[in-house]
């Protein structure tokens, strides 16, 4: 069955119509959600995303995806979590970043605090194939030099990253 997905207007405003899985047409958006997992002492997950994958394959990512119809833009988070890696982050430590306003998309982006293992990931084989934590320099190269964020994206998720460790080893994202 095709994921259906609210289209949005160009200010980040549901419009009342759907559409199948699929690029949104001219002047259309969808909405997307990124999570940034960590655990309590500083170790993000990164996902490595399956080789059958329309977009990005095999590249290191965190883990996201497209919000379903009649979904609030967290609900979305907490569904791709659960569904892409198995771990349920309802009782998570959460703070939303902010929203970024891509092409044919937007992304509302969440850091989320929770204890857990690799041991605990149960991944879903056509979306990610291998799991794994990293350090936050690891995870900012990740993001800027293998999945080419855009450079306001990233700056956004430096601040983050920066407000959420003391001990952030920063990186030139000018790079």
């Amino acid at each position: 069955m095709a994921e259906i997905w609210d289209v949005y207007d160009e200010n980040g405003e549901r419009t009342g119509k759907t559409m199948k899985r699929g690029v949104p047409n001219a002047g259309e958006y969808r909405l997307c959600v990124h999570v940034y997992l960590y655990t309590p002492d500083g170790r993000f997950l990164v996902q490595k995303r399956s080789n059958t994958k329309e977009s990005h394959p095999g590249v290191w990512d965190i883990t996201g995806g497209a919000v379903l119809c009649g979904e609030e833009s967290f609900e979305g988070a907490k569904r791709e979590t659960l569904e892409e890696i198995g771990i349920d982050i309802s009782d998570a430590k959460v703070r939303y970043i902010g929203r970024i306003k891509k092409r044919k998309s937007f992304a509302d982006v969440y850091f989320v605090e929770k204890e857990f293992s690799i041991s605990d990931c149960v991944l879903q084989k056509d979306e990610v194939d291998e799991v794994r934590f990293v350090d936050s320099a690891e995870l900012l190269h990740l993001q800027m030099h293998d999945r080419l964020r855009e450079p306001e994206y990233m700056e956004m998720i430096k601040k983050a990253v920066e407000e959420q460790a003391d001990d952030f080893a920063g990186i030139d994202i000018d790079k």
